[in-house]
């Protein structure tokens, strides 16, 4: 736990989403390492905030959100699946690679429409949060990004 006590520290400092700026620049891999010290597994909807800048591989593949990242995501938004802002906003999840690890997130509509301006392979910096785990799986939501030249 000392490990990561200034990564979580600085979380704490920055916990605002208005901003890119806030979004903590950490791994993938050590926000999933952070929560599983919390305790969290199984099933869990974080209201915890956990804004990470990472950077990532788009893969160019686009796919209907999973039944597990549209639990997460449903219950982190306090909205019934069937819910119009979520069944509009929220059809869709991208593939991003991290150290040849793939992670699907959920993504809106705007955040797909301007990724598929970014060639497959490209370089991103992401903006996301961890939202949520549900059996295994642990659900990142990408709230936006950069394109790296």
């Amino acid at each position: 736990m000392k490990k990561w006590l200034p990564i979580l520290l600085a979380m704490v400092v920055h916990s605002a989403h208005a901003k890119w700026e806030n979004y903590f620049p950490a791994k993938l891999s050590e926000g999933i390492s952070i929560a599983s010290h919390a305790g969290h597994g199984g099933f869990h909807v974080f209201r915890e905030d956990y804004a990470f800048s990472t950077g990532l591989i788009y893969s160019g593949e686009i796919r209907p959100i999973s039944v597990a990242g549209k639990q997460v995501l449903s219950n982190f938004l306090g909205v019934d699946r069937d819910d119009p802002i979520f069944t509009v906003k929220y059809q869709n999840e991208v593939k991003l690679i991290e150290d040849g690890k793939e992670y699907w997130m959920p993504v809106s509509y705007s955040v797909v429409e301007a990724l598929k301006k970014v060639k497959k392979g490209g370089k991103i910096t992401a903006f996301e949060r961890l939202i949520g785990v549900s059996g295994g799986q642990w659900i990142f939501l990408l709230d936006g990004f950069d394109a790296v030249p």
